[in-house]
Formats: C-alpha cells, sequence, structure tokens
C-alpha cells in the first residue's frame, strides 16, 4: 500500500498596517519625536501668537489715544465760529468723530468676517490670514499718516476687514497643525499671546505719553509692527494646512507638508505619511467637487442653500428660545459691556484720576488673573456658573466705580480696584461664553451658530461706541449703563 503523505503549507501573512489620518499621523510623530528637537516647530505657533497679538494692539489703540492732546486738537477738534478777541472756539467731538472712530474698526471686522466666512475655504487657510495681517499692518501704518477723522475711519475700517479675515483663519489654521492630543494647549497659548498684545499697547501708552510726550503718531504706528512681524514670520515659517490640502484634493502637496510638519515636532521614525493614506482619508471629500467640475451644474446656488437652510435651523423651535436667543443675548451684552474698554483711557481722564496711562496699564494687565482664573475654573465651576458669576461681578464691580467715581479726589484706589476687577470678571466671563457656545449648538451647525453670536457682538461693538461718546463727559452714567447692560 502506498503510503500517502499530507503536507500542510502555511502562508505567513504579513499583518496590515493601519492607514492613519494626519491627526493620528501628528500624535505619533509628536509622541514619539525628541522633545529638545522641536524648536521649529514651536518658532511656528510663535508666529501664529505674535500674529495674534497683533489684532489686541491694533483694537486696543484706539483707547489711549483718544485721550491725546495733540489727537484731540488735530482729529476730534470741531471748530465751530470765532470769539471775538479769543479766536476759534474748538469743542471736541466724541459723540460724532470719536465714535465714528472707536466703531469703523468693529464694522470693518463684521464685514471682514461675513466675506472671509463666505470666501475664505476657497482661498485657503494661510493666504487668507497673510491677507488680513498685511491689510490690517497696512491700514495701520496708513492711519499714523492720516490728516482727518474721515481719513482714520477708513483706515480703522481697513484694518477691521483684516482683522476679521484673521480671526476667521488664525485658530482653524492652529488648530489643523496641532496633533489633537494636544490641541487644547497650543491653541490657548496662541490665544494667551492676545492678552501679550494688550500688555504690549498698555506699556508702550505709558511709555510714550505717560514718561514722555510723543506724537501720537509714533504710537499708532508701533502699534502696527506686531502685525507687520506677525505676517513676515507667518509668510516665512509656517505651511498651509495639510488638511485643507488634502480636502481640496492635493494630496502629494498635503503628504509633503504634514511630513515636515511631523519632522519640526522631532520625529525621526522611518514610518512616513503616504499619498495613498492621505487620498485613503480624504478622497471620499472630493467626490461632490469632482462631479461638479466634470460639467454638472454650479454650487453657488446649492452652497447658498445650504448655508441659509444651516442659519434656519438655528431657529429651529427646539432651539431658538432655549439655545439660540439666549446666546445671542448674552453676547450682545457682554460686546456691549466690553465697549467700556475703548474709552477707559478717557473715561479715566474724565473722573479726574492722575497719571491715567499708569491706571490703563493695570486695567490692561488685569487680563492675566482674569485668564488664569477662568482656565481653573471653566471646568470645575462649569460654564454657566462661571458665566453668570463672572456677569455678575463685573456689573458690581462697575457699580463701585460709579460710587468712587463720584468723589474721586478721596476714592481714586475704589475706582482703579474696581475696574481692573471689572476687567478681569469681563474676561472670564468670554472665555465662560466661547466654551458654552461652542458646546450647546449641534455640531452640523455649530460654526454657523458661532459666526451668527459673533456678528450680533459686532453690531454691539459699534453701536456702543455712540453711546460711549455721548456719555464720556458724564462718567457715572456711562458706567452705570454698562453696569445696567451686565446685568
Amino acid at each position: 500500500m502506498k503510503d500517502v503523505t499530507t503536507t500542510t503549507t502555511t502562508t505567513t501573512t504579513k499583518p496590515t498596517v493601519a492607514s492613519r489620518s494626519i491627526d493620528e499621523f501628528y500624535n505619533e510623530a509628536y509622541e514619539q519625536g525628541a522633545s529638545n528637537g522641536r524648536f521649529q516647530y514651536w518658532l511656528m505657533f510663535l508666529a501664529l501668537g505674535i500674529a495674534n497679538s497683533g489684532d489686541a494692539t491694533e483694537i486696543g489703540c484706539m483707547n489711549y489715544i483718544l485721550s491725546h492732546p495733540l489727537f484731540k486738537e488735530e482729529i476730534l477738534a470741531n471748530r465751530s465760529g470765532n470769539v471775538v478777541g479769543v479766536g476759534e472756539l474748538i469743542e471736541e467731538d466724541y459723540g460724532g468723530r470719536g465714535a465714528a472712530i472707536a466703531s469703523s474698526i468693529f464694522a470693518g471686522m463684521l464685514i471682514g468676517g461675513i466675506v472671509t466666512g463666505a470666501y475664505g475655504d476657497k482661498l485657503g487657510r494661510r493666504p487668507t490670514l497673510l491677507t488680513g495681517l498685511f491689510l490690517n499692518a497696512i491700514s495701520g501704518i496708513s492711519a499714523s499718516m492720516a490728516s482727518t477723522a474721515t481719513i482714520i475711519c477708513l483706515c480703522r475700517f481697513s484694518a477691521g476687514l483684516g482683522i476679521g479675515a484673521v480671526l476667521a483663519s488664525l485658530i482653524t489654521l492652529a488648530s489643523e497643525l496641532s496633533p489633537s492630543a494636544h490641541r487644547g494647549w497650543y491653541i490657548t497659548i496662541i490665544a494667551g499671546f492676545w492678552t501679550i498684545g494688550s500688555v504690549f499697547i498698555a506699556v508702550l501708552a505709558y511709555v510714550l505719553f505717560g514718561r514722555n510726550d510723543y506724537s501720537w503718531r509714533i504710537f499708532v504706528l508701533i502699534a502696527a509692527s506686531p502685525t507687520l512681524v506677525g505676517g513676515v514670520l507667518v509668510w516665512a515659517i509656517v505651511p498651509e494646512s495639510p488638511r485643507y490640502l488634502a480636502l481640496h484634493g492635493r494630496y502629494d502637496e498635503a503628504t509633503i507638508v504634514a511630513n515636515d510638519i511631523g519632522r519640526s515636532m522631532g520625529y525621526r521614525g522611518m514610518n512616513a505619511l503616504t499619498v495613498e493614506e492621505i487620498r485613503d482619508h480624504y478622497g471620499h471629500y472630493n467626490t461632490a467637487e469632482s462631479w461638479i467640475n466634470s460639467g454638472h451644474t454650479t454650487t453657488q446656488s446649492s452652497s447658498d442653500k445650504r448655508a441659509m437652510r444651516k442659519i434656519g435651523d438655528l431657529y429651529r423651535k427646539e432651539l431658538v428660545w432655549t439655545v439660540t436667543i439666549p446666546l445671542q443675548i448674552v453676547w450682545f451684552s457682554m460686546s456691549f459691556g466690553s465697549g467700556l474698554c475703548t474709552w477707559i483711557t478717557k473715561l479715566f481722564e474724565e473722573i479726574g484720576l492722575t497719571n491715567i496711562y499708569l491706571q490703563s496699564l493695570y486695567f490692561a494687565m488685569a487680563n492675566i488673573p482674569g485668564n488664569l482664573s477662568a482656565c481653573f475654573l471653566v471646568d470645575t465651576v462649569g460654564r454657566k456658573a462661571l458665566l453668570f458669576g463672572s456677569m455678575t461681578s463685573a456689573a458690581l464691580s462697575l457699580g463701585l466705580a460709579a460710587h468712587g467715581a463720584s468723589e474721586p479726589e478721596t476714592r481714586q484706589l475704589q475706582v482703579i480696584l474696581s475696574a481692573c476687577a471689572f476687567h478681569s470678571f469681563l474676561v472670564m466671563g468670554w472665555c465662560a461664553l466661547s466654551v458654552m457656545t461652542s458646546e450647546l449648538f449641534p455640531t452640523s451647525i455649530r460654526g454657523t451658530g458661532m459666526g451668527v453670536c459673533a456678528g450680533v457682538g459686532r453690531v454691539a461693538g459699534i453701536l456702543v461706541q455712540y453711546v460711549n461718546g455721548a456719555f464720556i463727559d458724564r462718567p457715572l452714567v456711562l458706567l452705570l449703563t454698562a453696569a445696567s447692560c451686565m446685568m
């Protein structure tokens, strides 16, 4: 009998490596990378932080020049005729010219945010950011040479357009360049540069105006420098978002940039991200776009309809009275109360405080404890409780400031401490409100909800400048008006 031997063949299958998304590759590169080899990566976020600080300096600089004597004479003076034996009668027009100048930047931010929201995704994160930064810088430089209130309004409006573009793109770009496991930390660092910009412009005002007697034009020119420096650094160091490139079918570019970012994180592994992985994760996003580019109907009308549908979803009966309207009211109130910050130096002058630029520096530095407190309390206390407590405390602080302003000769310290407390509580409230707004709206309409609320805030920011300008010579009325709005 023939012996039959059965041979079993064992096939060794090579384990399949799971395809990685860009975020997964970032997390891997960051965890495996050497922390002492991340200088280039940190430099990239430093550039984004400086760019963010430039917005703060440009918005905040008006607070200090409204009370500058030469600015009053050259820009705000309303020459209304001659008085016999005396000369021209000069009146400072804060309710008209001052309010228009202060509000023009917020009008620009409103329009800039709308335009970049509609077209920024087509242009790209980095080009949108660079356009906003250089427009802001050029506008700031131009404002330093302006000879009339109308020209300054145009420059400030143009700067607002740039700031609107920056705000719409900077945080988005930063989030798409950071590993998801550490994204919150990097975004917090960049947001913290806003406080640095606010303190920088206050120190600059104290040095140029409080300790010396420099022209307001020099101040405005230097105030534009962080934006210009930030723009140059972003142009030289910061790449386009690989996620944006991948979502628009530019897979080769996305792969190159993602791997470059991985190396800047200190990653020296051999398992680089591949074009196939990018295409595997993001190729399906381009199906609709390819279908349209192949000769089918336009997307502009359908895109507009989708946008309008999302806005309509904000006002569905299950959201309108429980989320949308309440949040818009709070955004309006917070923005209205925040408008006082643009006039705080002039307010100190009207109250009769001494060394107003030093007091404004203290006011700006109150940002710091407010930010730190919000970081610790927003998760432990809760968003709603922190928001309610911050707004109530801010209103009470303004009430104490108004009480002190009734007798400024003997209560200067009360006014200063109350104003600083108001600023700290205001910053805490904004932190809580931003987190709450992003969490309360459903994911599908979260971006739309944030945009609509921000738009309501911009409108309040425009209107409050005219209220402040009208009441600036009556500090008690102005402080109590702001306090009642915060309540």
